[in-house]
């Protein structure tokens, strides 16, 4: 087995590389003691590879894909990569928009630290995204964009994050504190979303949503959007 060179010290961002072939690591979040894993150049062995060194790591219990359509799972499998997690892909058409129902103001990357708080209230540990996951949904694509809703005291009530392609565009995240749910605030940032990418050129906005999240796929079917599949799935392999 030809080694895997590591550079980067863990917890942080790692690069995992050998001849040719390249991956990225980081941990899932701050609450799941796994490392998400994303190759860049190679096959099968360089996955299984870079797998069994991350798996060396203290304190790495297993290791995650990102979301994978089922044409893009076959690395994984021969990797040893078995479903951890299913999640639901959506499309909404660009047209018949209508207008948010709160105020809804422009974010910059000042806002992610605060939008961590509103994060880390939204979702169940699994799927909470730490510092590094969520600066990765604001660079993931050439343009983006951040949302926000604030409460009355002016404290983050709720945020989104949309990235643009070349002619879709993708709602990254989205969540509501908690506390401010069930007012339309997240009906309110979907539509600024879907405004958002409409003015830059696209076709469609995507998203996906965790299996069992039945409040936001309702959410989202009402405002239009409808499931390309339920198929897409986290890979994990354990130690």
């Amino acid at each position: 087995m030809a080694i895997v060179h590591i550079q980067g010290t863990w917890p942080g961002p790692l690069t995992c590389r050998r001849g040719w072939c390249r991956a990225a690591a980081r941990p899932w979040n701050a609450d799941v003691p796994m490392a998400h894993l994303r190759v860049e150049r190679g096959a099968s062995g360089f996955l299984a590879d870079c797998t069994d060194a991350l798996l060396r790591l203290a304190g790495v219990t297993g290791v995650l894909s990102s979301p994978l359509l089922p044409g893009a799972r076959r690395p994984w499998e021969e990797a040893g990569f078995t479903l951890h997690a299913r999640l639901a892909l959506l499309r909404r058409e660009l047209s018949d928009l209508a207008g948010p129902e709160h105020a809804v103001e422009d974010g910059d990357r000042r806002d992610l630290d605060e939008a961590l708080a509103v994060d880390r209230a939204a979702f169940e540990p699994f799927w909470r995204l730490d510092l590094l996951g969520l600066q990765e949904a604001v660079e993931a694509t050439p343009r983006s964009a951040v949302h926000l809703v604030r409460r009355p005291d002016g404290g983050l009530a709720a945020f989104a994050v949309t990235g643009m392609g070349s002619s879709l565009a993708y709602l990254q995240r989205l969540a509501v504190d908690p506390a401010w749910q069930s007012r339309g605030i997240g009906r309110s940032l979907v539509r600024t979303a879907a405004a958002w990418a409409q003015r830059r050129g696209a076709a469609a906005l995507l998203l996906n949503t965790h299996d069992g999240n039945d409040p936001a796929a309702a959410l989202y079917e009402s405002e239009g959007f409808r499931t390309v599949t339920r198929d897409l799935a986290v890979l994990g392999r354990t130690a």
